[in-house]
């Protein structure tokens, strides 16, 4: 109304001064000095109105100016928290690790975003303050403003401990489903040799075969660690489908658990003097008996048997201990090897990788303890072939030694190789992380510099200080690209060096990074 007074008394005032110059002409010099100062007096006056009303019509304007950036900034912040809240809110599979480590970096981000996103409240709560009370809104809409922002913040620290909470939980879980799939491959390395040993203590065509005291008796001291992880496994995986990697170690337990027990209740009843006064599978063992290492078979067992004619053994009986210790270790071998090939690690994970790496090293020693036992069989090979005339034996025999050694030699290779690689891993995850971290603050700077430019209203004093303010912005931005730059190379370089690993880590973080970096551009 008073703006539009203004236009409506602007003409008004024209005509008083043209006619006041007009009757100042006529008049006497005394009568027009009085007259042009009530004119001059009037122009001040009017000159005064007129800029008191423009500045409350420009406070006006910066006050709705403030409403609404503080309208989106809250609205902004209620999805973030709908986010967290969400993701803190959603059932977890505890035997999905896909699921698992998903989530987990999904927390991760937003827990490390809970420090800017604290100061991000702070001054949400103090414009509020400021702009609720003087903005131009009706005490209906003020309200419902305020009691939002209350809301706001009751639901802040609510999800502010519900995230490290939640990231605490699936740490928890992943690293507990990590134990059980470790402990899953060394009792399958140590039941697949076992049960190798028993079927060809069953196939034997001796009278008796070896005493198998020992080996019942370190079986039912590994009872108890089998039916927990089984019993553990059931619960995890009970509606899971059998593409679940370590169902499917699960089962192959189950499988070859049952499979050693079987055989040694066929020996048992097959020579039932042979353990006199054994107590039967299934009962505590008064002791624990750690079994010597010994080789391994699968499907190649019996390959080598067809292999190996019959005739031949007969004539040649030493072949078939020496057939026995070399289908056992190949199939450890082969064992082994499969457990190398199917270990996969989060990329960009320092923990995991160097877990991994502590793994192979001792996967590499357990290697190297089974050295002698190669060196043996060479040995034994050698002075069987010394020993027999017979063609074909020697034939077979340098065979059978060629493939060994060949097959020692490629797991060994593998082993080298993953270690050099999960070592390369890991430096570049660290320069990746460091590179990640020197983006996210110049994200936070960038934030923090668009933030503080809503602090105070826009005068006249402060434009050139906007101006100035925004050509250095634009400065910082041309510069701190370069950071983001170098950490969208180096997470190129693992996408691209470590894709048969877990990169959903570097995918995930980079995709948040880039998107924030746009969001403040668009800014």
């Amino acid at each position: 109304e008073l703006q539009d007074g203004i236009g409506q008394r602007q003409t008004v005032v024209r005509t008083l001064n043209a006619t006041g110059e007009e009757i100042i002409q006529q008049s006497s010099k005394t009568d027009a000095s009085i007259l042009q100062e009530k004119l001059g007096s009037l122009n001040l006056r009017w000159q005064e109105v007129c800029k008191q009303l423009a500045e409350r019509k420009k406070r006006l304007e910066e006050q709705k100016n403030i409403l609404s950036e503080f309208q989106r900034d809250l609205n902004e912040f209620v999805l973030w928290l709908g986010e967290g809240d969400s993701i803190t809110s959603i059932p977890l599979e505890l035997g999905n690790e896909q699921q698992l480590k998903e989530k987990l970096e999904q927390v991760k981000l937003l827990v490390e975003e809970l420090p800017l996103r604290q100061g991000i409240l702070k001054q949400l709560n103090e414009t509020g303050g400021t702009a609720l009370v003087s903005a131009p809104i009706s005490p209906e809409e003020q309200d419902k403003l305020e009691n939002r922002l209350k809301q706001t913040n009751l639901q802040w620290i609510k999800v502010s401990r519900a995230l490290p909470e939640k990231q605490g939980e699936l740490e928890a879980h992943i690293k507990d489903l990590g134990q059980l799939e470790q402990q899953l491959d060394h009792l399958l390395l140590w039941l697949s040799p076992i049960r190798n040993q028993l079927e060809i203590y069953n196939q034997t065509t001796q009278t008796r075969p070896l005493d198998i005291k020992e080996t019942e008796v370190a079986v039912q001291a590994k009872q108890p660690d089998v039916e927990r992880i089984l019993s553990k496994g059931q619960h995890l995986y009970k509606e899971k489908p059998a593409t679940q990697p370590v169902k499917k170690k699960l089962e192959d337990l189950s499988t070859e658990w049952e499979a050693v027990n079987h055989l040694l209740q066929e020996l048992r009843a097959k020579y039932p003097d042979l353990v006199p006064g054994l107590t039967p599978i299934g009962a505590s063992p008064s002791q624990t008996v750690t079994l010597v290492t010994q080789p391994v078979v699968t499907k190649e067992t019996a390959i080598s048997k067809l292999e190996m004619p019959s005739s031949l053994l007969l004539e040649v009986p030493a072949l078939a201990d020496f057939n026995r210790a070399w289908t056992e270790l190949t199939e450890w071998l082969s064992l082994l090897d499969r457990v190398i090939k199917s270990q996969r690690v989060m990329v960009g994970d320092l923990e995991d990788i160097k877990e991994m790496i502590i793994k192979q090293k001792a996967t590499l020693q357990d290697l190297e303890q089974r050295r002698p036992q190669l060196e043996e069989l060479i040995t034994a090979a050698q002075n069987l072939k010394n020993k027999t005339s017979n063609q074909e034996a020697r034939t077979i025999i340098t065979d059978r030694i060629e493939r060994i050694q060949n097959q020692w030699d490629e797991v060994q290779e593998h082993l080298q190789n993953r270690r050099q690689q999960l070592n390369e891993m890991l430096k570049d995850s660290t320069q990746w992380l460091e590179a990640k971290e020197e983006a996210e603050q110049v994200l936070g700077q960038a934030r923090a510099k668009l933030e503080s430019w809503k602090e105070g209203p826009y005068i006249m004093d402060t434009i050139q200080k906007k101006i100035t303010e925004t050509k250095q912005l634009a400065k910082d931005l041309r510069q701190w690209q370069i950071n983001i730059d170098v950490a969208n190379d180096l997470a190129l370089k693992l996408l691209r060096d470590y894709s048969s690993d877990d990169t959903r880590k570097v995918h995930m973080i980079t995709e948040n990074i880039n998107a924030s970096w746009a969001n403040i551009h668009k800014r």
